[in-house]
């Protein structure tokens, strides 16, 4: 099945974002305290979540077009979220939660686009399984989430 010019850019943005964390992007900058990331993370959960549940209430989804172009609007959203997030330098205790956690953001992105896409070409079972396979990735980042004071975070939307 061939991708839609949906889920390109935000695919293209994933992989984009990803190359940069991985590559450092010039000097590491300093670890935060325990207490700055939480405050970080969570603003930037806050910020994501209003965003999203006002494209949620922007009118009704009635056909496949509509809601390609709402997850792709949602998944625009969790992209901006997910570049914010693997910015953060985690302090060395929570690094491997952090890790796992921005992970998840990237994998939620990426589901995200793909329901529009199985929407549009009626794929349902392939539809089905992303939705089952995005259900299991938000409970383990409300996991990490919780054990760490991610407050804002817990409901992953």
């Amino acid at each position: 099945m061939g991708r839609t010019r949906t889920a390109v850019p935000a695919l293209v943005t994933s992989a984009l974002a990803v190359a940069a964390l991985a590559m450092g992007c010039g000097s590491s900058p300093k670890p935060l305290t325990r207490a700055q990331l939480t405050s970080r993370a969570n603003a930037i959960c806050r910020r994501v979540a209003v965003k999203i549940e006002a494209a949620n209430k922007g009118g009704e989804v009635n056909t496949p077009q509509q809601l390609e172009r709402l997850t792709a609007k949602l998944a625009g959203f969790e992209q901006t979220a997910l570049v914010e997030l693997g910015q953060l330098v985690p302090p060395p205790a929570l690094e491997a939660d952090w890790k796992s956690f921005v992970a998840g953001a990237q994998t939620l992105a990426e589901d995200t686009a793909k329901i529009g896409q199985y929407v549009t070409t009626k794929n349902t079972a392939a539809g089905k399984q992303v939705i089952s396979s995005a259900e299991s990735t938000q409970k383990q980042m409300a996991a990490i989430a919780k054990r760490n004071g991610f407050k804002a975070c817990e409901q992953v939307p």
